[in-house]
């Protein structure tokens, strides 16, 4: 008789079979994500939801081992899922062993925002949260009181959540910040998208700190204010897609100190050589710089022509309008020609792309640039097809 596997590392080998990380280190193939890091986390584990059903089909033994990481990842797209789910977490655990409301993990909401105060009920159960993200539909009817019931939502969740995605308006910043600040030790991956908030009623700004955070991404965000008062000693990615007026992207740059590798100004950044001489000085571990612009012309004169250096920058990315994609080859190189080995040692790779195709740049395809000389004056073009 063939012995068996001790249960504790059956446990293990059947829960990495159908979990899956966020990639930190997943290769740059783009300038611009296509999605956040939550989002993909999101798709990639509820995609492997079948693979545990099918685990607990096979037999008794299996189906008590999966039981606890079956429900980790849960997804609510719909108020009866989360009735459903409520009525599971109301279960009590018996004899010690953990039940509903230690099973799940990750919470991703995608109801309508009418089905706030359900979601709250369920967070006040899912206190062992590692993950929750808020990306609410917008509901057909106005509910009531929607400020309340979101604040009483965002004091609820758990302050100890390692990962979160928020993409909702929000209407009380002074709650928000507060629980970023109450979970301030914990996070390490914040995505934040639409939080419109208004000035006039956010307190004064007061200093935190984010020891643990690792990647940042800000999108479509006005203007919250606390994001310039943050020290993120660990931040190694940063996504700043958009900003508001007075927003001084230096002034967060400074803050963030010198563990940064990943930088990406969306397109509302104007990135010139003061901002760019700042980037280099204030960030000297940086190894990739993705930025838009919008002319290659010979008129105007290249962000590159300094005396700026940098020794572990290795990855430029460059995403252009169409029109900037239809230039020659000739003018990318002499737009990129200044960025010299002697001053650059480690930037051997820089990627063009563009909104739309173009005679340039087709369609799901993006230029390569390879340095094989001193400088980018005679660099290697090829053109790399996605799909």
């Amino acid at each position: 008789m063939t012995p068996s596997l001790p249960t504790e590392l059956l446990r293990t080998i059947l829960r990495y079979s159908s979990t899956v990380d966020v990639d930190f280190d997943a290769p740059v193939t783009h300038p611009v994500p296509e999605s956040s890091w939550f989002v993909k986390f999101e798709k990639d584990n509820m995609d492997k939801l079948e693979t545990k059903i099918a685990i607990t089909r096979v037999c008794r033994r299996f189906r008590r081992i999966a039981s606890d990481f079956r429900f980790e990842f849960v997804g609510i797209a719909t108020a009866n899922q989360a009735l459903k789910l409520g009525e599971m977490l109301k279960k009590q655990s018996s004899n010690g062993v953990p039940g509903p409301r230690e099973w799940v993990k990750f919470l991703f909401v995608r109801c309508p925002e009418s089905n706030t105060r359900l979601i709250t009920k369920i967070l006040r159960l899912c206190r062992n949260l590692r993950g929750f993200s808020w990306n609410p539909t917008t509901s057909r009817t106005r509910f009531q009181n929607r400020e309340a019931v979101q604040d009483e939502m965002i004091q609820n969740i758990p302050i100890n959540v390692r990962y979160l995605h928020w993409n909702a308006r929000v209407d009380q910043a002074n709650t928000f910040a507060a629980f970023l600040h109450k979970a301030s030790a914990s996070l390490q991956i914040f995505y934040i998208n639409r939080a419109m908030c208004n000035p006039t009623s956010q307190r004064p700004l007061m200093h935190v700190s984010f020891p643990s955070l690792t990647h940042l991404q800000v999108e479509d965000t006005y203007p919250f204010q606390p994001l310039v008062t943050w020290t993120m000693p660990s931040l190694l990615n940063l996504d700043l897609i958009s900003h508001y007026s007075g927003f001084q992207p230096a002034t967060l740059l400074s803050n963030v100190g010198t563990s940064l590798r990943v930088l990406r100004l969306g397109w509302p950044f104007r990135l010139g050589r003061p901002l760019l001489s700042h980037i280099l000085k204030t960030c000297p571990n940086l190894e990739e710089l993705h930025y838009r612009h919008f002319t290659f012309q010979r008129s105007e004169s290249s962000i590159w022509v300094s005396d700026a250096t940098h020794l572990n920058l290795k990855k430029v990315g460059v995403h252009a309008v169409r029109a900037v994609a239809d230039v020659a080859l000739s003018e990318l190189r002499i737009y990129f020609g200044p960025i010299s080995k002697s001053r650059f040692p480690s930037l051997d790779t820089i990627i063009v792309v563009a909104d739309s195709g173009s005679p340039l740049i087709p369609h799901n395809a993006y230029l390569l640039m390879t340095r094989d000389s001193e400088d980018f004056l005679s660099a290697k073009v090829t053109v790399v097809t996605t799909m």
